[in-house]
């Protein structure tokens, strides 16, 4: 066998992740890869020249390919035996007081995700990567519809250039260059750090020890200070709380009743590959979906008579995927990556808020919290509506058509602006005598209160930019009660701004201490569209409507934590 020598000189990338202090290497492989495991895949070994470090290598995979069955039904029986196959290996170096994993191939398939730090690889890119040294970043918005998107630039470029809200990006994974070019020439990573790089298989413990002195530096705080938003939450205390909650709002879910839990992929997903998935781990077999839906896996799980705990789910629950070109279903993510959830901790000066997004739990960090709720109580209140004992949006639109005159109802009016076909866009659930455009929603209902914000943004714009809007408009309301027109904008003259006022009706329940309030996330989603509408020179306002909390059986708690309002309630 060619003893191959170590190249100091040769330009490598590598996958590097930092494995949490309260782990050992060998509890970071899954139990059926490791040495005398189920699938006995790997083997164990030394690193030499480094005391402690540990070598696992082996073959991860190997099974025939899908698409040989098909080739084979014209082709006939093929005497090579054809296989796809991959193979993994990891080093652990210990690096000071702590365990650096150094991962080839396939490996990460063997390696237990929770076993290593989060946003490692996105901390040592960021305290490396100037500003304007940016090429690719990822970006989530955790709200009740998450959205995410990749962007990539052709050549290293300024953070301003990639579109990024401070707001409300939370960012996924960054990759650029780093300013020094002899630590690495080009980096990458989210928890786990893709780092390119002159190394050697002997100096690999020295490079391991620069990357964990940049990972313990601050310096993305001067450049990327809005990364600290929302932090990672490592206390065990404060997870276990977490928790529960999650699994209150999951409970209230199987019972039928409401909450602000639900499902999405926890990274960017090429949808034109198409797939099937299954929620497995739990006796669910083989039923067929084709996106992710909390509604969908809640329904399994009742349907197999799930009575197990939240480690359970948070250990065993898997969602297996199968792309149209494959037959088989694989192992793509766990469910708890899946789930998206906000609610708080603690009351008063103490009360904390989080959300749960790809798998990790975030505190907002007070002084963020602390800018969106002064910008949030800047918006003016109104009290045009009052409390109501109606349960729902249906109703309380009902009510309001039998009982205020001085509100014309446009639900459900849908009108194109000029030139557009088919966009719908609906100028208010009210109009009032007072020139208010009211626009309704249940904020406790399945869709997001975000997609009222878009709504009273995009009539406003219609109104304003619009003379063949505003002539619908006015088409409609001389059908339904002429006195109003008077009331409207003119088709052909400047709107009178000034005139004129936005304001959202959110229906929610009282928390328990009395209290009316919108999740964190509706607040700062909110900002961005009054921003918007006030570029229009339109006043906004804010009235959130009182509706019953429900006095079904069972509704007061699951296990011992509030459930009135599982979002976000105290």
């Amino acid at each position: 066998m060619e003893i191959q020598v170590p190249n100091p000189e040769k330009v490598r990338t590598l996958s590097v992740r930092l494995l949490r202090e309260d782990c050992a290497a060998g509890t970071s492989i899954k139990p059926e890869y490791a040495p005398e495991g189920r699938r006995n895949t790997l083997r164990q070994g030394e690193w030499p020249g480094v005391e402690g470090a540990e070598l696992y290598i082996g073959q991860i995979y190997s099974s025939t390919p899908s698409w040989v069955s098909f080739v084979e039904e014209q082709a006939g029986a093929q005497s090579d035996r054809l296989l796809a196959s991959g193979a993994g290996a990891v080093v652990f170096l210990p690096v000071g007081a702590r365990t650096m994993a150094i991962c080839f191939g396939h490996i990460h398939l063997a390696l237990q995700d929770d076993a290593f730090e989060r946003q490692f690889g996105l901390k040592v890119t960021l305290n490396s990567v100037p500003r304007d040294g940016l090429r690719t970043l990822d970006l989530a918005t955790p709200d009740a519809v998450t959205f995410q998107k990749r962007v990539q630039a052709s050549k290293d470029s300024d953070l301003q250039e990639f579109g990024v809200d401070m707001l409300r990006d939370l960012a996924r994974v960054a990759g650029g260059t780093p300013t020094d070019t002899q630590f690495a020439r080009f980096l990458a990573g989210r928890d786990s750090l893709s780092i390119t790089c002159k190394v050697g298989s002997d100096d690999l413990l020295e490079k391991c020890e620069q990357i964990l002195a940049v990972y313990e530096s601050n310096d993305y705080k001067q450049r990327f200070a809005w990364i600290d938003n929302m932090q990672v939450v490592r206390d065990k205390a404060t997870l276990e709380q977490l928790d529960l909650k999650l699994f209150n709002a999951l409970g209230a879910l199987r019972h039928g009743r409401e909450s602000a839990l639900h499902m999405a992929p926890p990274e960017v997903v090429n949808y034109e590959e198409g797939n099937l998935l299954h929620y497995n781990g739990f006796g669910s077999g083989g039923t067929d979906f084709h996106s992710l839906s909390i509604e969908d896996y809640v329904s399994e799980l009742n349907r197999c008579g799930f009575d197990g705990t939240i480690d359970e789910i948070h250990e065993k629950h898997y969602v297996r995927t199968k792309v149209a070109s494959s037959d088989t279903f694989k192992e793509h993510w766990k469910v708890y990556q899946c789930f998206t959830f906000e609610t708080t901790l603690g009351a008063g000066d103490s009360r904390n808020s989080y959300v749960l997004f790809s798998g990790g739990w975030y505190c907002i960090q007070r002084d963020f919290k602390r800018q969106v709720e002064e910008r949030f109580a800047q918006i003016p209140k109104v009290n045009i509506i009052g409390p109501t004992e109606c349960q729902n949006e249906r109703e309380l639109i009902a009510k309001l058509i039998e009982t205020r005159p001085d509100l014309l109802c446009l639900d459900q009016v849908k009108i194109n602006p000029r030139g557009v076909r088919y966009a719908n866009i609906e100028p208010c659930d009210f109009f009032s005598d007072a020139k208010q455009f009211i626009h309704l929603k249940d904020g406790h209902s399945s869709g997001p209160i975000s997609h009222l914000w878009a709504q009273g943004v995009v009539s406003a714009e219609a109104l304003v930019s619009d003379p063949d809007f505003r002539k619908k408009l006015r088409d409609v309301v001389k059908e339904r009660r002429r006195s109003v027109l008077a009331l409207l904008p003119v088709v052909d003259a400047r709107v009178r701004r000034s005139e004129y006022t936005v304001v959202f009706g959110i229906m929610r329940k009282p928390y328990r201490n009395g209290d009316l309030d919108l999740p964190f996330f509706s607040k700062v989603s909110l900002q961005a569209a009054v921003d918007r509408i006030d570029q229009l020179d339109i006043p906004v306002a804010l009235e959130i409507i009182a509706k019953p909390a429900s006095d079904r059986a069972g509704e007061e708690d699951m296990g011992g934590a509030e459930a009135v309002d599982l979002c976000d309630d105290e």
